[in-house]
């Protein structure tokens, strides 16, 4: 196809071109699970888990002038069969949610899956901490896991909105499926 013929055919080939930019990886955050691990208590399978490369240049610009920015966790469990297709035990869905507060220069955070009120902090690399990091989140009571059984924690994270409000670009923010295997 010849770009050159037309209004409408460079105007197609245009928005390929833009198509084809926007979903490349030269976008993408470089995001990533890190510090993975499977753990539990007297009652529940935990995990705890870190998020390297949470904000890129953008989104910390639009943090800093009052937009909010809310990331999702993602974590299936499956009891994994040799030769049958694994069985779904949980799946749940937590979200971190970071606002800026200009007047009072302080980011609160919410950590969904933990209980208590809004996190409230003055530096930025505090806040990018506590944003990024799950310590003891529950994925199923231990007494639903039988012993000796092979499972299999997929775990992923990413930006609950993906448009940036002010220009409609897209914020790349979304991790690769980790896996942890585990015997219990």
């Amino acid at each position: 196809m010849n770009c050159t013929n037309g209004l409408g055919l460079r105007l197609f080939c245009l928005l390929v071109g833009i198509l084809f930019l926007s979903t490349s990886k030269v976008f993408a955050s470089g995001a990533e699970l890190t510090n993975l691990v499977i753990k539990n208590n007297r009652e529940d399978l935990l995990i705890d888990l870190n998020i390297n490369g949470v904000f890129t240049n953008e989104m910390r610009t639009a943090l800093i002038s009052g937009i909010p920015v809310s990331f999702s966790v993602f974590v299936i469990l499956y009891e994994v069969h040799d030769f049958w297709f694994d069985t779904r035990l949980a799946y749940l869905t937590t979200n971190h949610t970071i606002q800026y507060d200009a007047l009072k220069k302080e980011y609160g955070i919410v950590r969904e899956w933990e209980k208590t009120g809004p996190l409230v902090v003055k530096e930025f690399e505090n806040a990018r901490l506590l944003i990024s990091e799950i310590n003891g989140l529950k994925i199923i009571p231990l007494a639903m896991l039988e012993k000796e059984k092979h499972y299999q924690a997929t775990v992923k994270s990413e930006l609950v909105d993906k448009k940036f409000h002010i220009f409609s670009l897209p914020w790349e923010f979304e991790t690769d499926w980790y896996t942890i295997n585990f015997v219990y």
